[in-house]
Formats: C-alpha cells, structure tokens, sequence
C-alpha cells in the first residue's frame, strides 16, 4: 500500500517537473504579455526594455518593474491614508497634518520597495529584456507600521517640546510680572 502511494505521488511529480510553462504564440513566456495575478501575499509586475547593450535593457527593465510596483504601493498607502483622513473628520484635516500624512505616505513607499524580488527574465530575439519582480505585501505593510511608530515617536517628542515651552513661557511671563511688581512699589 505505501509502496502505491509513493509511485503515484512519484509520478505526480515526474508529470508535475515535465509540464512546460505557459507561453505565448511567438515563444516568449505567457507573463510577458499577462502579468501573473497578485495574492494576498506577493504582488507581481513586468517590466521591458529594449537599449543599446544588453546590460542596459536589463537594467531600464528591472527599473520599470520597481517603478510599477513603487506606483502600485504608493496608490495602497495613499488610499488608506485617505480613508484615515475620511474617517478621523475634520480634525486632520490641518494642512499640517495632510503634510505629516503624505510624508508618512512617501516614506512608507521608499523603505517598502526593499524587498522587490526578479522572479524571472526573458530576452526576445530583437534584444528587448523582460523581467517578472515580485513584492512581498507583508514589506509594505511591515514599512507602514515602521513609519507609524517613528511618526509617533516625533509627535510624542514635538508634544513634550511644546509643553517645555509652555512652562518656559509661563515661568517667564511670571518672572516679568514678579519684576513688574517689584519695579511699580519702588
């Protein structure tokens, strides 16, 4: 019975190593024209290129795959961001705070795209270079919280500096009034 059971599961993965991967009419691979759907998990993008070396296109390929998977993160931050705002009202609605938000925005998207991945590549005969790059979305998420935390950080200690100043303020001003009135009972 084991015996069966590791034939069959052997053959399913003899059968499995032989299927050919998907390709399109003129022999490129199938993701060059369709990127591979993104999951939970991993987003997918393509990029081409075609310069004067092979370095080059390589290169401007895998550039465009990040720039695309950049834009992709950068629209996901951004409408949380705006969904935040929708809901928080108007108290972040201070231009302050939309400055604060789109920075967070932007800062999120630089730290995230670190984990951009080149899955595959594929050069056709005219010398264009392909590249499939994948993202993990936990990257994505994981910057946000970073970003997050350190904002929080900088407000919490902006905060304690006003209120530093404050009491500053208050000390001074009760110091002038304390000079005011020693100098009128002269």
């Amino acid at each position: 019975m084991k015996r069966s059971v590791f034939v069959i599961l052997l053959g399913v993965l003899v059968l499995a190593g032989c299927a050919t991967p998907k390709t399109n009419a003129d022999g490129s691979p199938y993701w060059t024209t369709h990127t591979p759907k993104s999951t939970r998990t991993v987003h997918y993008e393509v990029g081409s290129a075609k310069q004067s070396t092979p370095q080059l296109s390589q290169l401007r390929a895998e550039s465009a795959a990040k720039d695309a998977i950049g834009r992709w993160a950068s629209t996901n931050v951004d409408n949380a961001l705006v969904t935040f705002i929708e809901e928080a009202g108007e108290v972040l609605r201070t231009k302050q705070m939309l400055d604060v938000l789109q920075n967070l925005s932007i800062q999120t998207v630089n730290i995230g795209l670190r984990g951009v991945t080149f899955v595959e590549r594929y050069t056709a005969a005219d010398g264009t270079v392909w590249v499939l790059a994948s993202y993990p979305v936990k990257n994505l998420k994981d910057a946000y919280r970073q970003q997050a935390a350190e904002l929080q950080q900088k407000m919490a200690l902006a905060q304690a500096q006003a209120e530093a100043q404050a009491l500053q303020a208050e000390a001074m001003l009760a110091f002038l009034e304390a000079q005011l009135e020693s100098g009128i009972e002269e």
